[in-house]
């Protein structure tokens, strides 16, 4: 279980709003606040009160007196006992925000395209990465609407960005300098400084290109085997099968992905032989015992392996299950 130490570091230092869920601690330090108050003291909005006291009492930083419109919040003791560490924590936060070349440093160095827009939703910044994804120096984009750059109908969904005040994430297609495409996830927020006039949206952008062709190939090539495949996580959900599988088994690859394997097929046996496979970091090969439908012999299957899948180091991230039937 983490700490008070590495909660308050996540709450605060780890998610957007940590300067919003300090006031409200500090408010709270002294005597209790309904949401009503909160609001009204801190200029925020009912919702943005309401979202940062949910995830304040999820953790045990708060606790509620009283119901409904009446209902108001204290400091837990968890808290109260480790007020310093809070006090830390904006310190710490202060810090960097009073550091315009830290944050340059960062904005510069991070291998994910940062773009900003105005409240018109035309380009003002761009940072290195999000040049060398689209191709373009900042002199080519700058004063540009976003629609230059983007193929989609991404007004519509800075709308919703604004709209619902939270961020959004979308998959699409860019047009890059050199008239190519590429696929990139963005991320997209909005953002108005309180006390300033300034106001716009940012945009973090992934580069998925290279991600989507290897993953179109693999199903390609997954799709036209006869092999039935399927990759499961470590509690052996199924996260995809291949055509093959989901034709053996008389389901859509819709259907069966997110299902646990052995909720669809149980088999105490074989289960105990895929905690084995876990628990010993050894893949196995196992031939005249069923894996699907053990009391049908029209689709009995003969031959199956499971194979275990690790992060590159030693950890297992999850496991490859392939299966046919003898000719």
């Amino acid at each position: 279980m983490p700490g008070i130490k590495q909660e308050l570091s996540y709450l605060m230092l780890g998610q957007q709003g940590g300067e919003n869920r300090i006031k409200i601690l500090e408010h709270l330090k002294d005597r209790g606040y309904n949401l009503n108050q909160l609001s009204n003291e801190l200029d925020l909005n009912y919702r943005t009160i309401k979202h940062h006291i949910d995830i304040l009492l999820e953790y045990d930083m708060i606790e509620s007196s009283g119901e409904g419109y009446g209902e108001v919040y204290f400091l837990t003791s968890k808290l109260e006992e480790n007020y310093e560490m809070l006090e830390e924590m904006k310190s710490k936060i202060q810090t960097v925000f009073k550091s315009p070349k830290l944050f340059e440093k960062v904005v510069e160095q991070t291998h994910e395209g940062i773009i900003v827009l105005d409240e018109n939703k035309d380009i003002i910044f761009l940072n290195k990465s999000a040049q060398e994804i689209t191709g373009y120096q900042d002199k080519d984009l700058l004063g540009k609407h976003i629609e230059e750059l983007v193929e989609s109908d991404i007004n519509q969904s800075l709308e919703q960005v604004l709209k619902k005040e939270e961020f959004f994430e979308e998959t699409i297609k860019i047009q890059t300098k050199s008239e190519g495409k590429k696929t990139v996830v963005i991320t997209m927020d909005y953002f108005h400084l309180n006390g300033e006039e300034h106001e716009g949206f940012s945009l973090l952008m992934r580069d998925v290109t290279k991600e989507r062709k290897q993953r179109e190939i693999l199903d390609a090539l997954m799709d036209h085997s006869e092999v039935m495949m399927a990759y499961l996580d470590t509690d052996f959900d199924l996260v995809y099968v291949n055509s093959a599988y989901a034709e053996k088994t008389d389901h859509s690859p819709e259907e069966l992905v997110g299902k646990n394997h052995f909720d669809l097929f149980p088999n105490e046996g074989n289960k105990d032989i895929f905690e084995e496979v876990i628990e010993e970091e050894k893949d196995v090969s196992i031939e005249d015992k069923s894996l699907l439908y053990p009391d049908s012999s029209e689709k009995e299957d003969t031959y199956w392996t499971l194979e275990t899948v690790t992060d590159g180091g030693e950890e297992i991230q999850g496991l490859v299950l392939s299966f046919c039937e003898h000719p």
